[in-house]
């Protein structure tokens, strides 16, 4: 049986991913401590943790052990807006752990990684420009990864990421706080809403990182860049009303009044092509309708 060794693995990404691999796959978790197990409370008996402790030797010890045929690194630190209090956690969380993890790869002749980065990277369209910290600390991780695939230790898939949603899902993302205020019948302030609400649904994500994970393995990439994102976006005003009707709610929405960001990317961005063999099959009414059942 192969195996896989997920970073993020307690994440709402992560956990799907890994619930999707199981029971044909025998999956790793990178994790620290206390251990939280909100997405993962059904599948963590059939999980093997490995725990970081933010040490090369943790992350060594872990792929030593795990000998894994592929790993996916999706473990990650956000924050839309940083003060000084926040750059330790997105150097270490995106840039030091990324490190210790491509090295020990290398370390222990791990060939294969499919990466998560984000679209927020490519601000106003261009080939680089970070919106914030965050995206220019993910895209530090990318000049990493460069070294480690032009140097032929490993090979590499990398998806890039606009929004993700579907139900269960307890990130504050708008489409889970339109969800909240829908059913407390709070007042929610909201942007314009005239911007693409460029999401995919949560199956079809796991189905990317699924599909590029395979053909990695098999050697088809070096170090190449796909986009997860969907074929045909509505602007958020029209998704979040979508998603009122097919699932018969109100919202006491106050649309405008809440200021746009000073860096807010606006348009579509769509600079790599999607997966090979990858499309989004889960239509958006479906996945607003998904937003409500129990998982």
């Amino acid at each position: 049986m192969r195996r896989v060794f997920i970073t993020g693995i307690t994440g709402y990404i992560g956990s799907h991913l890994a619930r999707d691999l199981l029971p044909e796959y025998e999956v790793y978790g990178l994790v620290r401590e206390p251990l939280n197990k909100t997405y993962i409370e059904d599948i963590a008996s059939q999980i093997h943790f490995l725990y970081y402790d933010d040490t090369y030797d943790s992350m060594d010890t872990a792929l030593k052990v795990s000998q894994p045929d592929l790993v996916y690194h999706l473990a990650a630190y956000y924050t839309g807006e940083h003060g000084a209090e926040h750059i330790p956690k997105l150097i270490e969380a995106n840039v030091t752990l990324g490190a210790y993890l491509l090295e020990a790869m290398a370390a222990h002749n791990v060939p294969a990684l499919v990466y998560a980065t984000t679209y927020m990277t490519h601000y106003q369209g261009a080939d680089y420009c970070p919106v914030n910290l965050y995206a220019a600390t993910k895209q530090a991780f990318s000049d990493l990864l460069a070294y480690y695939t032009n140097s032929g230790l490993l090979q590499a898939a990398t998806l890039v990421i606009s929004d993700t949603y579907g139900p269960g899902d307890h990130r504050p993302k708008v489409l889970n706080l339109v969800k909240k205020a829908a059913e407390t019948g709070e007042r929610m302030k909201l942007s314009a809403g005239n911007i693409p609400y460029d999401a995919v649904y949560i199956d079809d994500v796991t189905a990317a990182f699924r599909s590029a994970g395979e053909q990695v393995m098999r050697g088809e990439f070096r170090n190449e860049i796909f986009q997860i994102a969907p074929e045909a976006p509505l602007s958020l005003r029209e998704t979040v009303e979508k998603m009122l009707q097919v699932n018969h709610l109100t919202l006491n929405a106050g649309w405008g009044e809440r200021p746009a960001p000073e860096r807010e990317i606006t348009e579509l961005i769509r600079l790599y092509p999607t997966p090979p063999g990858w499309r989004p099959q889960v239509p958006l009414e479906d996945g607003l309708k998904n937003l409500y059942q129990k998982v």
